[in-house]
């Protein structure tokens, strides 16, 4: 329990600590207003933190992200980044995350500089340094987590889920409404509406249902 508490307090600390580091005054802003909605949403994303850590209970985390995501404006903005600041397993005071997104889980990892539009959903990922996500993008806990009614015959009888970690590389785009089951390679792009089934390298460009994976070379003679 003391460990949590410890790990809580720093999490609470962290925008402060970052307005006297080196960063930019914009940065610098970010995480004075995030310090400051620390004070409304500190209590119930500790709230939540104890109960994924010491109980194994995520309900109170997915009851609270899903409310936070409701608040428009900056303001919803920072409340969101100051809730992920204490409950999520890495976050940053840039993180922005606009009006009805929300992580379904709290073990997800979120690099610096990373921005969501609106409507998405975040399962269990690693999200890299200068993500791009558009709005209504679903990144997804692997393809089985909700089991696999193929293999068992039917929604009646589908097996047990089964959550699997998503890695998003650094400076990736993903467009609007785009689908993620799979891991995705640094600086990749995945065009609006298509659905990534299987791992894609670096350097790529993602397009259809299910996704292709183009080599920016390929688009040189276009």
């Amino acid at each position: 329990m003391e460990g949590i508490q410890h790990q809580s307090r720093r999490r609470l600390l962290a925008p402060v600590e970052a307005v006297f580091s080196r960063h930019s005054p914009r940065y610098c802003l970010k995480c004075v207003a995030t310090a400051v909605c620390l004070l409304i949403t500190g209590p119930f994303g500790i709230l939540s933190r104890v109960c994924h850590r010491r109980l194994g209970w995520e309900g109170a985390f997915d009851f609270f992200a899903k409310f936070f995501s409701q608040f428009p404006g900056k303001t919803g903005q920072f409340l969101r980044t100051s809730f992920y600041l204490v409950t999520l397993d890495e976050c940053h005071c840039d993180l922005a995350v606009a009006f009805g997104s929300f992580f379904s889980h709290p073990n997800a990892r979120v690099g610096r500089g990373v921005v969501i539009g609106a409507n998405a959903i975040i399962g269990t990922a690693d999200i890299g340094d200068n993500v791009l996500i558009g709005s209504r993008v679903s990144v997804l806990s692997g393809k089985y987590q909700h089991g696999s009614a193929l293999q068992t015959g039917g929604v009646e009888s589908q097996s047990l889920p089964r959550f699997e970690r998503v890695s998003i590389g650094d400076r990736c785009w993903l467009g609007e409404g785009c689908i993620v089951m799979a891991s995705i390679g640094t600086a990749s792009v995945v065009s609006a509406g298509s659905v990534v089934n299987k791992p894609l390298p670096p350097d790529s460009i993602a397009i259809g249902n299910p996704a292709r994976a183009l080599k920016r070379s390929d688009f040189t003679n276009i």
